[in-house]
């Protein structure tokens, strides 16, 4: 079996790493806050928030200015395989990240900001939550080796990090690494923690969403995003997204949704475009629809692993897949005894069909 990326702590912050599941450590999430101290810094922000003031409901500009509150985003209506660069993040909202004013704020912004129309040079820590980052251009020229460009994670301990306990929205905007070495993100996300994602444009990075540390509270959602372009190097593999834990055992209630994104993972050490392994926690209530799913590796896994398993609420439907020489879906059950609850319309893309219909992709 390939090794499988397993997710470690490393410089106060989890980051990708490759190694055999078998031989992972396995960090266990603390409980949630909600909590943070706004830093004055605008460095990197591999340096987590502390102290636990109450959070500020009051909307703050990035300017700190009063403003509106952000109106409820549309939600992406075309499916992945009709998403294209010109379609997403600020190039569909007529923008452009050099020509963006650059954000002044601080790397851990207050619960209640909004960072909005701003070209961020550091990676953010919004673990404040309640904060939205829309229509900017997220591209760090300085970050540590492995870190993500943006988290929801707080202060760290030995083996875990605290979770966001607000929520948390990146829509229409960039998320860019290509400013920084393949040696420094080869192990790094994007986005790392869990949120609402919406119609970005995600390059240049080790890996694209990786929805882990997702606490037991929040909805996660990753819609009409594009994510593209990843890089690597040395031992590192890669994910176009991933899902590590989302467990439903204090609100059975809460869904992880992957809809209408397209997901390319190439870079020739490569997981997969969505990979979802229970290294965390165990992972229940997930819906992947409407995506095309590009690239090397199997493009979609499903694995349950690290003494955790997946549920019976695990759907795929109507999802396009490229192909590749390791195929497009594999299950590994390890005793759970059932795979997808729900697979149905999944095919092979066929641009020249209706619909991109090609073959059928076999339920795995």
């Amino acid at each position: 079996m390939k090794p499988r990326l397993a997710v470690l702590l490393t410089g106060g912050v989890i980051a990708l790493a490759a190694c055999s599941p078998t031989k992972a450590v396995q960090p266990t999430p603390v409980a949630e806050s909600s909590s943070a101290t706004p830093t004055s810094s605008t460095g990197s922000s591999s340096a987590a928030p502390s102290g636990s003031p109450a959070p500020s409901s009051t909307v703050r500009s990035a300017t700190n200015g009063p403003v509106k509150p952000p109106p409820t985003p549309a939600p992406a209506g075309s499916p992945g395989w009709k998403l294209t660069r010109a379609s997403t993040g600020l190039a569909a909202v007529g923008l452009d990240c050099d020509s963006l004013p650059l954000y002044t704020g601080p790397a851990a912004p207050a619960a209640g900001t909004v960072i909005s129309g701003k070209r961020v040079e550091q990676a953010l820590t919004l673990f404040a939550g309640n904060i939205t980052v829309e229509k900017s251009c997220v591209r760090p020229v300085k970050l540590a080796e492995a870190a993500p460009l943006i988290t929801t994670n707080g202060p760290c301990g030995t083996n875990s990090c605290q979770v966001t306990g607000a929520p948390v929205t990146i829509r229409d905007s960039d998320v860019d690494g290509s400013r920084l070495s393949a040696s420094t993100i080869a192990k790094s996300c994007a986005f790392l923690g869990i949120g609402t994602l919406q119609r970005n444009h995600i390059t240049g990075m080790g890996s694209g969403i990786c929805f882990y540390n997702t606490g037991h509270a929040l909805n996660g959602l990753a819609e009409g995003n594009y994510v593209r372009g990843l890089r690597t190097a040395g031992d590192a593999h890669n994910d176009g997204a991933t899902v590590r834990d989302f467990p439903l055992d204090r609100n059975p209630a809460r869904t992880l949704t992957f809809r209408n994104n397209r997901i390319d993972c190439s870079t020739g050490q490569d997981t997969g475009a969505l990979f979802i392994q229970t290294y965390g926690g165990d992972i229940d209530n997930v819906t992947v629809e409407g995506n095309l799913l590009e690239g090397g590796g199997y493009q979609l896994g499903l694995e349950s692993s690290h003494g955790h398993r997946y549920g019976r609420n695990m759907k795929a439907v109507d999802n396009r897949f490229t192909g590749s020489g390791w195929g497009a879906a594999y299950v590994t059950a390890n005793g759970v005894g059932y795979s997808w609850a729900v697979w149905e319309d999944n095919f092979l893309l066929d641009v020249n069909a209706p619909d991109a219909k090609g073959k059928p992709a076999s339920k795995p």
